[in-house]
């Protein structure tokens, strides 16, 4: 017999055959689901098909594919709630389709003869007939058992291990790590979407089966639902400690209230079934919980809905107005900001290219060879509309529209906290350590699974860093701390970027290579989003607390920017390389040997940062309900903004965004 690593390469290679990846695409296109997040729908794809398969297979083979961004949509039960759908792009199903097929016969053979959901040749039927099995011969109570929110809690790297176990180790290994990391960078958690999701849910519970038959326990399980089957209510009584106990120790947890001890004499329902006393009939409100492909489907469909809406948002954003963010981007050479009644305009030449009324505009961006005209100015400055010059580098040159407001009073709090060195210091380490420890989280997530040696040992360095933050006296000691340690990131994070791309040490400017020119201009974005939002809460950009305060020094805008540039400048950064969304042909090197990007970089740039910008993440503040709220990363910054606004107003001491890994 080979090897587990021969037989692994052997599925891995059998996976990535086209023909394989041809059959994975006739199955994702018959599901007829919705595009992922980067907006490639069926049809789309369809078109282009034999490329894009050539591309996926070349990619694979060749260690350099990379997940695309997963799309999130909440889809309503029936028995209430919500069901949050994670949907991966077209690509990364077909691609996840063709591993689950290949995984799917090895991983079976070895999976529990209870388990009936998501495994060939099984279903609710086999299910219902196993249970009437038991009944028949004595087992009189059951535990009716659920597992609360097993798909969003199943823990990475035990699952990953489990998988090795069956597969040994390889490409298939680090794929499934990839699509799991790119679903949540948390560590736990299964992408309800995505085609290899219902394989791996199965083989993490296998070992809650085999648990459970090791102590004799009858049990019938059917996804994260199942029965356990006793014949005394006090063995049921024993079997739900152990159950809970089996759960535990996977990292996961029984469903307190949906979870209870009921007999047949008293009846209950499971897989849409009743069960009475030694009746088994179909459930009179039984509910219809939609199969995956369906929920795609159904998705698709809204999204057609949506299409001819998608259409105009398309023609504004090619005239340069980022809808969701509310920017307009007036950086097209020879465009010029104008004014019609009260709503801006942009015009090329003669030509109106879009209307909007000041309120849906938060900032407008001028590029160096765009112009402003004085009465869209003056609107500007009248409503609060925050008006930007840019540079070719993406550097800010200089507002208007943003004046002292009403907010005298929390300013005086601001510089109270500036002035007092014991105040002082004590925000500047909470900045310092935000941006250390969203540093590190990068960094895993990046070479997750990379595992570069040199990047572990730069983790490691940066660990006692972070350790040692608390410890730091004073605010020039802590600018000293964070740029040791940032010593120690730069290298790390110049390894995880795939060739040609490198990145020798960071220079702001000028730049000495196209990737510090690509930072620099994600840099000049995120500084423009946090303006907004300081300014919008009535505080002063000018005082900082750890980059200082001075005449045309915005201390405070980069203060609050520490916790975002690893995951909003620097990874995406990566990600543009990595992806090859930016190519290396759209830099030039200056006589002077610095690097300059030209206008389509730019604006790829813009469009990636803005997708980024509002993607969902997970909020420090709970909702009315108590549970955690999801809110996009410009939600994340005003929440930040307002968290200091209190905490210089003595309400709650302030807390730096921090990525959960």
């Amino acid at each position: 017999m080979p090897a587990a690593s021969d037989r692994h390469w052997l599925a891995f290679q059998e996976a990535s055959r086209l023909d394989a990846l041809q059959a994975a695409w006739r199955r994702v296109e018959a599901n007829a689901g919705a595009a992922g997040g980067d907006g490639i729908t069926i049809a789309m794809f369809g078109r282009a098909v034999p490329g894009r398969l050539i591309r996926l297979q070349r990619d694979l083979r060749s260690g350099r594919y990379a997940p695309g961004p997963i799309r999130r949509v909440d889809i309503p039960k029936q028995s209430g709630g919500m069901r949050p759908l994670d949907i991966p792009c077209i690509v990364d199903r077909v691609a996840q389709t063709a591993i689950a097929e290949v995984l799917m016969p090895v991983l079976d053979a070895e999976m529990a003869d209870t388990s009936f959901a998501y495994r060939p040749g099984r279903s609710v039927r086999e299910a219902v007939a196993r249970i009437e099995r038991h009944r028949a011969d004595g087992f009189t109570h059951v535990v009716d058992g659920d597992i609360e929110r097993y798909f969003e809690n199943v823990p990475h790297d035990p699952l990953l291990t489990r998988l090795e176990a069956s597969i040994g180790p390889g490409p298939i290994i680090d794929l499934v790590a990839l699509w799991l990391e790119s679903a949540s960078t948390i560590g736990r958690g299964l992408p309800q979407g995505a085609p290899v999701s219902p394989l791996l849910a199965n083989l993490y519970l296998d070992d809650f089966d085999d648990r459970l038959a090791r102590r004799g326990i009858r049990l019938v399980r059917f996804a994260d639902d199942f029965l356990v089957l006793c014949k005394s209510a006090v063995a049921a009584e024993a079997s739900l400690e152990r159950v809970r106990t089996a759960l535990e120790e996977l990292g996961l947890r029984l469903h307190p209230e949906k979870s209870r001890i009921v007999s047949f004499d008293q009846g209950f329902r499971f897989l849409g079934h009743l069960f009475v006393r030694s009746l088994t009939l179909p459930s009179p409100n039984r509910l219809h919980v939609p199969a995956l492909d369906a929920l795609l489907a159904q998705v698709a469909a809204q999204d057609r809905r949506e299409a001819e809406a998608k259409s105009a948002a398309e023609r504004r954003e090619a005239a340069g107005y980022a809808e969701r963010m509310r920017v307009l981007y007036v950086t097209v050479p020879g465009r010029r900001l104008s004014l019609r009644n009260r709503a801006f305009t942009v015009m090329e030449e003669d030509e109106e290219l879009i209307a909007l009324p000041h309120r849906q505009v938060d900032r407008i961006d001028i590029g160096p060879e765009a112009m402003a005209e004085d009465a869209a100015l003056r609107l500007a400055i009248a409503t609060d509309t925050q008006v930007a010059w840019v540079n070719g580098t993406g550097q800010t040159l200089g507002w208007a529209g943003s004046g002292v407001g009403p907010r005298a009073g929390r300013q005086l709090a601001q510089a109270r906290h500036v002035l007092d060195p014991a105040l002082r210091v004590e925000l500047a380490r909470c900045f310092v350590d935000g941006r250390l420890r969203n540093q590190r989280a990068v960094l895993r997530r990046l070479n997750r699974s990379k595992k570069d040696r040199d990047v572990i040992n730069g983790l490691i360095d940066l660990n006692r860093s972070i350790r040692k933050t608390s410890m730091v006296p004073d605010v020039p000691g802590l600018l000293g701390h964070e740029g040791r340690a940032t010593a120690l990131y730069w290298p790390a994070l110049s390894r995880l970027l795939a060739p040609p791309w490198t990145l020798e040490q960071r220079r702001r400017r000028p730049s000495p290579d196209p990737v510090n020119a690509m930072l620099s201009f994600a840099a000049g974005l995120l500084e423009r989003d946090v303006t907004v939002f300081l300014v919008r809460h009535g505080l002063n950009p000018g005082f900082g607390f750890l980059h200082g305060s001075a005449d045309n020094h915005a201390g405070c805008v980069f203060d609050l920017m520490e916790v975002f540039r690893a995951p909003l400048v620097e990874s995406l950064v990566v990600y543009l390389c990595n992806n090859d969304i930016v190519h290396i042909d759209m830099f030039a090197e200056t006589p002077d040997g610095t690097w300059r990007m030209g206008r389509e970089a730019q604006h790829r740039i813009v469009r990636t940062y803005e997708a980024w910008a509002d993607r969902l993440v997970t909020s420090q503040q709970n909702g009315p309900d108590g549970a955690k709220r999801r809110v996009t990363w410009r939600g994340v910054m005003e929440e930040q903004v307002l968290s200091l606004c209190r905490h210089i107003e003595d309400q709650e001491a302030y807390r730096p965004y921090v990525i959960d890994y």
